[in-house]
């Protein structure tokens, strides 16, 4: 008889997955996006973009972007912006956003430091920091379905099968580490326990090892 249960699932997502969700939606972006038929021309265009771990107060993580200054009177080949995040989750849309962060830029002339972050800070959220969201629905499912195709099949466990199917419920406990992020999924679903070798269930008698 299947029963509903609820389970927890430790998932690491890797810095490079996350890099290139984020390639994809930004690389090529213009700074401010121009609309349709404007005449004003952009001051940057977005080139890269890269993730990696920090613990700088409350901020979990490193934003880098690379920018290509385009107006003449900040012309530059690239400048590196970095914006330290704190990311959250929003489980109605499954996907990882930007809470809090404080954006800068290293060049080695003061003023052309003020004068971007000025532009920046004009732009910086809504064209940079909004657009850095992360489904994680996708990336997610790939393993739900590698779980749940072995489940469909039976799950040998010690002295047990199970099988049946799970369905992400929540994701819980995000934290930045050296590799990637990790997070816990709470996950419910159907499943059916068959045991077939009870004695290795049970506990060790007294003196065994």
């Amino acid at each position: 008889m299947e029963s509903p249960i609820q389970i927890s699932l430790p998932i690491t997502v890797s810095y490079a997955a996350l890099e290139a969700v984020l390639q994809k939606q930004l690389i090529g972006e213009f700074i401010p996006k121009p609309e349709d038929r404007a005449t004003a021309n952009p001051y940057a265009q977005v080139l890269h973009v890269g993730i990696a771990g920090t613990s700088a107060g409350a901020y979990n993580l490193l934003l880098r972007v690379q920018l290509k200054i385009l107006r003449t009177v900040l012309k530059r080949d690239k400048v590196d912006l970095y914006a330290s995040v704190a990311l959250a989750f929003d489980n109605a849309s499954e996907q990882l956003y930007v809470k809090q962060y404080s954006m800068e830029s290293h060049t080695s002339s003061g003023f052309y430091n003020t004068a971007l972050q000025v532009l920046v800070n004009k732009v910086a959220y809504n064209q940079i920091i909004d657009k850095a969201r992360i489904d994680l629905k996708a990336i997610i499912g790939v393993e739900l379905k590698k779980v749940n195709s072995q489940l469909g099949q039976g799950m040998e466990l010690k002295g047990l099968k199970l099988k049946g199917a799970i369905g992400v419920v929540a994701v819980q406990n995000i934290v930045p580490k050296a590799d990637g992020l990790s997070l816990v999924l709470q996950a419910q679903g159907n499943l059916e326990v068959a045991i077939h070798d009870l004695a290795s269930l049970l506990p060790p008698k007294p003196g065994e090892v």
